[in-house]
């Protein structure tokens, strides 16, 4: 556009960010940033709403939050929802709930995104029995009307204190037909409490609605073998023959100066992976000597277990993770960031938080659910993923 000789304006750039959010692309949302100051956008509430979600979506909220207190006085409802959906996507329940109070002290209503933000915050922290509380209040003091993105919210959080029963009924009594979403969520709280009889009911309904749906049968196929019922994982593994499903291949990748980097497991096409083998070998016996042990695959339980462990180690995320470091991504103090296509794995997860010890730095991931932002050997997420 710029070079055709157009000028941009509040809603090409405010689209752009939009996009760089959705990336996680923290180097583009600066550029753009730089843009709008230049071309003196930066008064527009549309555009500062924009760079509100795009930071927040790439996973800043320090700066999101910067750039919502500079324009605080004109910021609409948009902004705020955009920040505290920003917290909420790193299960900071306690920001979002300060957000949302000063919401109100200005004299804001909150609308149904709002709550939704609220939702997302405490069940991304885990903080399952609150939901209940808030989506009354939502309906009780606003006189809201749940969104099928709220009764989801409601079904998974009830479902991971191990209330299936009850969440079941509230499926089968929501004003709305249940999607994919709604079953995805209650099998990710049967996969949490390891209930492989419910898991597998679970994906039969995802599949009903999603026949290829790569998530339904990674989790089933690994709560089903984490009990030992491998003729059920045999018969979800012809179900995938027979619909001749595609499984979906995990990428991860990083941004460096402007760059992205993509890898897949066990990848060996960039130009620079010998050096990052030996970068994630190095990291690996790092992490082991203080005490990391693989959270091996049951799904390959007819692998020695030695090569279990080394397919481990060649995860797309841990290349990323390599190279980052091999090639300093980021200044000395600031965070690795990563983002995956797909759920970040249980080994990966166990390994980052080794990995921030030995580098004495953070890092950062978004997978497909959330952000996990791994320091000094712990995650915000709390192992609820």
């Amino acid at each position: 556009m710029a070079r055709r000789g157009f000028a941009s304006t509040i809603h090409s750039v405010s689209g752009g960010l939009r996009a760089a959010g959705q990336l996680a692309s923290l180097e583009q949302c600066k550029m753009m940033h730089a843009h709008v100051i230049v071309a003196g956008f930066d008064t527009s509430v549309v555009v500062g709403s924009a760079l509100v979600n795009g930071y927040g979506k790439a996973g800043v909220v320090s700066d999101a939050r910067r750039v919502f207190e500079d324009s605080l006085s004109d910021m609409n409802i948009v902004a705020w929802n955009a920040l505290m959906a920003a917290y909420a996507q790193q299960g900071d329940y306690k920001s979002a709930f300060e957000l949302f109070e000063s919401m109100e002290g200005c004299r804001l209503v909150p609308d149904g995104y709002s709550f939704l933000a609220i939702l997302t915050a405490l069940c991304n922290a885990g903080m399952f029995r609150q939901i209940d509380q808030w989506f009354t209040r939502m309906i009780v003091n606003y006189g809201l009307e749940p969104s099928l993105e709220h009764c989801t919210c409601l079904v998974g959080a009830i479902a991971r204190t191990g209330e299936f029963d009850r969440a079941e009924r509230v499926v089968l009594n929501m004003p709305f037909e249940p999607d994919a979403a709604v079953w995805r969520a209650l099998l990710s709280a049967c996969s949490y409490l390891g209930e492989a009889d419910r898991a597998w009911y679970m994906a039969k309904r995802v599949l009903e609605l999603e026949p290829h749906d790569p998530f339904a049968y990674i989790v089933a196929s690994n709560v089903l073998s984490s009990v030992g019922r491998w003729d059920d994982v045999a018969e979800l593994r012809k179900m995938i023959k027979d619909r001749r499903a595609k499984k979906v291949i995990g990428r991860s990748w990083i941004e460096v100066q402007g760059e992205v980097h993509v890898f897949v497991a066990a990848d060996w096409k960039h130009k620079r992976s010998k050096e990052i083998y030996q970068k994630l070998q190095e990291l690996m016996g790092d992490i082991e000597k203080l005490g990391y042990v693989p959270v091996l695959d049951e799904v390959l339980h007819n692998v020695e277990e030695e090569k279990r462990k080394e397919a481990l180690w060649y995860h797309s995320e841990k290349l990323a993770v390599a190279f980052g470091v091999l090639c300093g991504s980021a200044l000395p103090g600031k965070p690795l960031r990563i983002v995956k296509n797909l759920r970040i794995c249980k080994d990966c997860h166990e390994a980052f938080k080794y990995m921030t010890r030995v580098l004495e730095r953070e890092i950062i991931v978004r997978d497909v659910n959330r952000y996990h932002r791994f320091v000094n050997g712990n995650c915000t997420c709390r192992d609820t993923w």
